[in-house]
């Protein structure tokens, strides 16, 4: 009997994660809710009606790992980011019932960056020195990891966005034969559409910096084992327009704050979503939005990587361009700050 083909393994794993995810999810939910492990309101950031679970983050990555556990060969590679991925899960969860400081929360980031190295998954860029690549990665991971911990202020807004680049990276390493990255992209797609399921506004239930800050990173690992350059020597700009609303919110908040004069640590009502509803958008549409935003300036990215390296500059350019032009819009709203 013949083994299944990739294709069909591909399937099996987005279908299984998917199916595992809408069946941990209420799980977990009624578990944070015995545990008091809630968002409560406040009426400052945190405004939804009542009390809303955490732990959606174990549900999302506990699917994700059960279908790789059953779907793929643990190399050096999958263990290492796995674990490293586990130590951020630790992270969150242990911040989503009790507080960590932003200090604590970094160091923990830069071990599991720094466990990540050791299975061997860098930035590795010919014309660039290995101290500065391993310098890039720090750097990459950590924007990655807490770009979609900060867009996480709207039920459905960070899982949403998180499926777009999940299904756009899959396609990416579907060019290029590499079944490990397929497959694992395919099970967070999977996971995130289960978990949305109950993350849908009004959401019965959050990611939590459990599940917000390991789909970062997970992301941000997953892409650096990306060939975005065989064609085009640009293609590495794909990368950037894959995850341009995290990218794009972690810089335009830390934009503001800075320019106020507050902790870019410190939590405020600067996030782009959040203008888009006091602008006049409801919290599905700003979801629906973002998500849109996702996958045209994916769309670009992936046909960039394709094109000669002048249309693709001017590809890259214009999605470039029309997010300055929305940071400058959004930065007119008044959000009483």
């Amino acid at each position: 009997m013949n083994a299944p083909g990739p294709d069909i393994l591909a399937a099996s794993s987005f279908l299984l994660s998917l199916l595992l995810s809408y069946y941990l999810t209420p799980i977990f939910r009624d578990a944070a809710r015995q545990f008091g492990i809630v968002d409560a309101p406040d009426g400052k950031l945190k405004t939804q009606a009542e009390a809303v679970a955490y732990l959606g983050g174990l549900a999302v990555f506990g699917s994700v790992l059960f279908t790789a556990a059953l779907f793929l060969r643990f190399s050096d590679k999958l263990s290492g980011l796995l674990l490293a991925a586990a130590v951020i899960v630790l992270l969150g969860l242990i911040d989503d019932i009790g507080r960590l400081s932003p200090r604590i929360k970094l160091l923990v980031q830069v071990v599991s960056v720094f466990l990540m190295m050791k299975a061997g998954i860098r930035i590795r860029i010919e014309a660039i020195p290995p101290l500065a690549c391993i310098a890039l990665t720090f750097a990459w991971m950590i924007v990655m990891t807490n770009g979609f911990n900060l867009i996480d202020v709207m039920d459905g807004l960070a899982s949403g966005v998180a499926a777009v680049s999940s299904v756009f990276l899959a396609v990416v390493f579907h060019l290029q034969g590499n079944e490990m990255g397929k497959i694992l992209c395919l099970s967070l797609t999977g996971a995130l559409l289960g978990f949305l399921r109950y993350n849908r506004p009004p959401a019965q239930i959050y990611l939590g910096d459990t599940g917000s800050l390991v789909l970062g990173f997970l992301l941000g690992g997953l892409a650096i084992e990306g060939d975005y350059t065989a064609i085009n020597p640009y293609g590495w700009i794909a990368v950037l327009a894959i995850f341009a609303v995290p990218l794009f919110e972690i810089a335009f908040v830390s934009y503001l704050r800075i320019r106020r004069g507050a902790s870019i640590f410190r939590g405020s009502r600067d996030h782009f979503s959040l203008r888009l509803r006091r602008w006049k958008l409801s919290a599905g549409q700003t979801v629906a939005a973002s998500c849109g935003a996702a996958g045209v300036s994916a769309s670009a990215g992936l046909a960039g990587m394709f094109l000669a390296p002048v249309p693709s500059l001017v590809a890259y350019g214009a999605i470039f361009l029309l997010f300055l032009l929305a940071a400058a819009w959004l930065k007119r709203i008044d959000m009483g700050l």
